[in-house]
């Protein structure tokens, strides 16, 4: 009788031990200050004041085990920056039937980068801001849908092949402008492979995009109607966007290269062709890291004649130049970035970093990405940041 008291005291006890190994929890945050020593422009949403409120973020993250096969993760991010809204970041189930094969359905991470899943994680890579040259032109980082990820090995390589298909249906930001978009038949592939210190990856995206603006699409309505038909159709803003990459790093205790290659293709007329690298060095001597990095982006798009006739009459006039007026707003951009920074290791799971980027554009500015010309900007500036980096 004592024995079987015992033993079904003990039983919460068990159950609780149980639960607590099926539940994990995790989380990670962001204490990011910054300043732009130029009054003309901004960067990434830092001005020319002292911000802590354009980066700095706080994450929970819970896995839950159902079975030796079957989990379910979610994540909330509260981001203090008003161009990303708070809330669930990923929310997903994982079937791993073995080691080699993983499969999650649900809100997910875009694979398109080498940094896609670790985008707010700042302490899993030694920069302070990801090279925004780069990393800025995603538009979109989630998306809900199924991925599937398979990992061998042949000799001392290790081989990572992933696809996903889904879609996308919220607003991204465009500047200060927050746009509502769905794309649909969102799929991609990719292939990462490692041997000893060398790492390589290649990516394809595709999906179609319907994005939402009104006076865009109002006006190329009005030009076809009127038989302008190709300066009618470079204004849908809906069609097909394509994203590569490919990329190259090398690692050891010392030192190590980082770099990466991208290219995205817009279908549509006033969805811009997009060119970026960067490359990055950088020295470890613990507990410190010492980095420099340097990023370019060039942004174009396909400009077509004026096909609207000026001379024949006041409302053709007005017409076209009211065309020619939209086809400024949507001007070419080239700009790079020069980082150089430094990452302190203070504990294991707290990192203290200072990186002072460059950033010089040539020509005009679209300000559809990171950088924006608020008017008389000559063309350089720097951005300075602080920060704390904590995982728990």
């Amino acid at each position: 009788m004592l024995a079987s008291c015992l033993a079904f005291g003990s039983l919460p006890l068990a159950l609780h031990a149980e639960e607590n190994d099926k539940l994990q929890l995790s989380g990670f945050a962001r204490v990011i200050m910054g300043y732009l020593d130029d009054a003309n422009a901004e960067y990434i949403g830092y001005d020319n004041s002292v911000s802590f409120d354009q980066q700095s973020l706080i994450a929970l993250q819970a896995d839950y085990r159902f079975t030796d096969e079957i989990s379910v993760t979610g994540q909330l991010v509260g981001n203090t920056g008003k161009q990303r809204d708070s809330g669930i970041e990923w929310l997903y189930l994982t079937y791993k039937p073995n080691k080699a094969l993983q499969i999650k359905l649900g809100k997910l991470r875009i694979p398109f980068f080498n940094y896609s899943d670790s985008l707010d994680v700042g302490f899993a890579y030694p920069w302070l801001t990801l090279p925004q040259q780069f990393y800025d032109t995603a538009f979109f980082s989630t998306f809900e849908g199924v991925s599937a990820n398979y990992e061998f090995t042949v000799k001392d390589w290790v081989i990572n092949s992933e696809g996903f298909w889904g879609y996308y249906d919220d607003a991204f930001n465009v500047a200060s402008r927050s746009v509502d978009a769905q794309v649909t038949g969102l799929f991609g592939v990719n292939t990462s492979a490692a041997y000893r210190g060398w790492s390589f990856r290649a990516s394809f995206a595709q999906g179609d995009a319907d994005v939402e603006l009104p006076e865009a699409t109002q006006f190329g309505e009005q030009l076809r109607q009127l038989g302008f038909n190709k300066n009618g159709d470079w204004l849908d803003p809906n069609g097909t966007i394509q994203f590569f990459q490919l990329s190259a790093n090398y690692e050891n205790v010392d030192y190590f290269v980082r770099s990466e290659v991208g290219k995205v293709v817009g279908k549509s007329g006033i969805t811009p062709d997009i060119n970026n690298f960067y490359i990055s060095l950088g020295y470890n001597f613990n507990p410190y890291t010492l980095y420099i990095s340097y990023g370019k982006r060039k942004v174009y798009y396909d400009h077509i004649p004026n096909e609207i006739p000026y001379g024949v009459s006041d409302g053709l006039n007005t017409l076209a130049a009211t065309y020619d007026f939209v086809l400024t707003q949507f001007s070419d951009d080239k700009n790079n970035g020069t980082k150089l920074g430094i990452r302190w290791d203070w504990k294991s799971n707290i990192a203290f970093k200072g990186e002072m980027t460059l950033i010089e554009a040539n020509g005009p500015i679209s300000n559809d990405f990171s950088l924006v010309d608020l008017g008389n900007f000559d063309d350089r500036a720097i951005l300075y940041q602080l920060g704390l980096e904590w995982v728990f």
